[in-house]
């Protein structure tokens, strides 16, 4: 039987269902069809799947449950899927807790992006591994935009709320500074992963905006500050398609 593994945050399309009797709390076997594989299954972890991808002493950590996933179902081949979280969110958590400018953090992660794929590289083996880019940013509203600023930054760093917002102005935080700098992640994760021999895909093309490169359509968006694409079987079935013709451009996929 010949598995696919998608190992990503809950960005990552292909959503599955746990198995009947399954003992395996990661594992999740995707309803959608991968042309070319027995079964998909995916993994998502919580929060930031790349900010912390690289071998420790941490069972808790995205690469462990990676590596623990690996081992068990001895994919064919693995989708790593660059979280959401990896993005906009975490150039803005690393300016506020260093209180750097919201430059040098993008600057930051951008640099980081490799030392991930060379970590998705590491924990893959000798297995095929395929790249997905990151989704369009959802959110179209600036009010929205705050209040997740407000929900996943300052209160996590504790910080009082007039703070907090002034500190935001000051790094120039707009809604259309969010939509360039996913945009400016996605390339550089595109860039890095073709230079480095690995298949890449993204749902951009059809999802993003033409006006706004970092935005999704309108019919993408769930609004109210949601930041996942809007379900449908339609996304599925472009995440499946595109996923199947990057592995099918690997060279390492053993025959079944």
């Amino acid at each position: 039987m010949k598995t696919l593994l998608c190992v990503g945050d809950s960005h990552a399309r292909l959503i599955g269902q746990k198995p009947d009797g399954g003992d395996f709390r990661y594992a999740r076997v995707s309803v959608t069809a991968v042309n070319g594989f027995d079964t998909a299954n995916v993994i998502s972890i919580k929060g930031a799947t790349a900010a912390g991808f690289y071998p420790k002493n941490d069972r808790k950590s995205s690469y462990s449950r990676a590596a623990r996933a690996i081992k068990r179902l001895d994919p064919a081949a693995i989708c790593f899927g660059f979280g959401q979280v990896d993005a906009e969110l975490s150039c803005y958590f690393v300016a506020f807790r260093d209180n750097i400018r919201l430059e040098d953090a993008i600057t930051a992660k951008l640099e980081a992006q490799k030392r991930y794929l060379e970590a998705c590289k590491e924990v893959a083996g000798n297995r095929a591994i395929v790249i997905k880019g990151l989704n369009t940013a959802t959110i179209q509203d600036p009010k929205d935009l705050r209040k997740m600023l407000h929900r996943r930054i300052r209160t996590r760093l504790q910080a009082p709320r007039g703070q907090f917002t002034r500190r935001a102005d000051e790094l120039g935080i707009t809604i259309q500074r969010h939509w360039d700098i996913n945009a400016e992640l996605s390339s550089g994760l595109k860039e890095k992963s073709r230079a480095l021999g690995l298949p890449y895909f993204d749902l951009r093309d059809v999802t993003g905006s033409e006006d706004n490169p970092g935005l999704s359509k309108p019919e993408y968006c769930v609004g109210g500050g949601d930041v996942h694409l809007r379900q449908s079987a339609l996304v599925e079935d472009m995440f499946s398609r595109a996923l199947a013709k990057a592995v099918q451009s690997t060279k390492t996929v053993p025959t079944p």
